[in-house]
């Protein structure tokens, strides 16, 4: 008896939920969303379905290319840019140009944080500090300038913040650079969050699982790369050539098997922050990410050790 009541309190909070979160915003046609790293995946993706929607997208790219190939995929309303986030000329470049964009009597209502590049895999002592750096520049620092810069348009605007971070975020998976920056961006979140409600701001954090993009794509090649210019004893030291060879056939069959392709999932989930009544302050998105990395995340440290061991 206790557990079907407790199924059904479960069950009714659940649909309560789901309820409060369905109302949308009035008036997306005269919002602004600024997003970084629309050159290609979740980026590209959002910011052509919101454009859809009406919402004026000013979406930034890094290189020229894709800015142009985007920008033939919007309408009139919307506008693509380059910024490249780990550079703090280019971010104040892109904030004249989204003033220039945004009439003056409006502000920016929302900002997606979306840029990022992968890690590195493989032994800590491999990579150098320029090789850490390179990746917080981009998925970490990058991320808090543009938020620092674009703060003065979203307060006026009282918009909203989507951060996308990872369930790296959450539980370590053995990669250089990555999990830091991925943590770091949860911690700076969870920090401005509780900073920004005065000015009418929210923020949410996106927590995507696997998923098929061009940061799974090509995972192995900096590994070999960084195995050959290894010296013979390094090499050794760490099983030599046939261990490596068996630890990339592992992980390619995960990464094969595990990585959803509907990438959807995550989009959906931007836009849900970025136009709901009530967003979400976190959104754990994928099968894998509810199921197994949420609830890996409060095990005891020797759990998660061993796991990533095998």
């Amino acid at each position: 008896m206790i557990l079907y009541i407790f199924i059904g309190v479960c069950l009714l909070i659940w649909l309560v939920e789901f309820l409060f979160r369905i109302p949308k915003i009035s008036n997306l046609s005269n919002k602004y969303v600024l997003i970084t790293g629309c050159d290609s995946g979740f980026g590209n993706e959002l910011a052509i379905q919101l454009d859809g929607k009406g919402i004026h997208v000013i979406a930034s790219c890094l290189t020229e290319k894709a800015r142009n190939e985007l920008g033939s995929s919007l309408s009139q309303r919307s506008s693509a840019i380059l910024m490249n986030v780990a550079d703090h000329g280019s971010v104040q470049e892109a904030l004249n140009k989204v003033r220039e964009i945004i009439p003056k009597s409006e502000g920016l209502w929302g900002l997606v944080n979306n840029a990022g590049i992968g890690g590195y895999g493989g032994a800590m002592e491999w990579w150098s500090r320029d090789e850490y750096k390179r990746v917080l520049d981009v998925n970490l620092f990058g991320l808090i300038d543009v938020t620092k810069v674009f703060t003065p348009m979203l307060k006026q605007g009282r918009g909203r913040i989507v951060n996308v971070a990872s369930i790296c975020g959450r539980v370590v998976i053995p990669e250089a650079g990555y999990c830091i920056s991925k943590f770091g961006v949860e911690c700076f979140s969870d920090e401005i969050r509780v900073q920004l409600k005065a000015f009418g701001i929210s923020v949410c954090i996106i927590e995507p699982g696997f998923f098929r993009t061009s940061l799974t794509d090509g995972f192995f090649a900096p590994v070999r790369a960084k195995w050959a210019e290894l010296s013979p004893e390094t090499r050794q030291e760490f099983g030599g050539q046939e261990v490596l060879e068996s630890r990339i056939a592992r992980v390619s069959k995960s990464l094969d098997s595990l990585p959803s392709r509907d990438t959807g999932k995550v989009v959906n989930s931007m836009e849900h922050a970025l136009t709901a009544k009530y967003p979400k302050k976190r959104y754990s998105v994928g099968y894998d990410a509810k199921l197994y990395f949420i609830p890996l995340s409060y095990m005891p440290s020797v759990v998660t050790d061993f796991l990533f061991r095998l």
